[in-house]
């Protein structure tokens, strides 16, 4: 067993991409990321990528874009010897290793690892669910329409992503202005407006090769409890499905049964749990 270190992110995708194609949807996070480092339009100055090989044929891989967490895709093959590889090698060459997100068991796995190595403790930061859906059910009932965010709303975006980031402990890794901006600029944030006011917000994220992930859904509190949210994700995985999309996935807080059961509602169906850790 060898773990191998690539640079390239095409030949890293040509490698490794059938076998996260396996389990696409729960993949998305990973996929969607070697898509736009393929592409260039991942602004990254520093990426790792590596593949875990078996008498010469991928078994595993991680990745990881500063300062973002290590990712562990969902793969059915997956051996505890795969993770243990890995984790040796991160120790051995002294590698930054804040966190990690991704597949239960491939996430339990490591921090036990990575705990008899380095003796350092992990957090729980999240307990994912991840759903996909390929046909939506009934639209739910109510007014109001979806419309794409523009420079005008640059204000609202901003002041609703930083309580996203509050409510959700989820971190931007960037001033919450900037992030505004890029979403308006990149025409992927839309909002719910009912009576000419805006009160709910999603977003379209990564892509794969056969689907899209949906993201940044935030209602703020005066705003809560009106089904705002469901109908704004409703409306934005339709405009998703007719653009051409097989399908598109989420991913929920566990701790919310809440958000769980509106996208259920919906027709989005549960595929699998992600976590999240941050090492102490």
């Amino acid at each position: 067993m060898e773990v191998v270190q690539y640079c390239n992110p095409q030949e890293f995708a040509d490698i490794i991409e059938p076998l996260l194609m396996e389990k696409e949807a729960a993949n998305n996070l990973p996929l969607g990321i070697i898509d736009r480092l393929v592409k260039g339009t991942f602004k990254q100055d520093e990426v790792f990528m590596y593949v875990i090989k078996e008498k010469g044929e991928p078994v595993y891989m991680t990745m990881r874009t500063p300062p973002h967490l290590w990712i562990l895709p969902d793969v059915p093959s997956l051996k505890i010897e795969h993770i243990e590889a890995l984790t040796h090698h991160f120790w051995k060459r002294s590698l930054e290793v804040p966190g990690v997100i991704g597949e239960e068991q491939g996430i339990q796995w490591f921090l036990d690892s990575w705990k008899s190595l380095t003796g350092q403790e992990a957090e729980l930061q999240m307990h994912q669910a991840v759903y996909q859906l390929d046909t939506l059910l009934a639209k739910p009932e109510g007014n109001g329409n979806l419309v794409t965010a523009a420079k005008e709303h640059h204000s609202l975006l901003t002041g609703w992503l930083v309580q996203f980031e509050q409510e959700t402990g989820i971190s931007l890794h960037q001033e919450a202005s900037e992030v505004a901006e890029q979403w308006i600029e990149d025409q992927r944030v839309y909002l719910w407006v009912v009576d000419g006011e805006a009160v709910s917000m999603a977003a379209r994220a990564r892509t794969t090769p056969h689907g899209v992930t949906v993201n940044g859904v935030f209602t703020p509190d005066e705003k809560k409890r009106n089904g705002y949210a469901t109908r704004a994700v409703w409306e934005l995985t339709d405009l998703l499905l007719k653009k051409g999309y097989q399908f598109c996935a989420l991913y929920t807080d566990l701790s919310n049964p809440t958000s769980n059961a509106i996208y259920k509602k919906i027709g989005y169906q549960w595929i699998g749990n992600s976590k999240v850790y941050h090492f102490v």
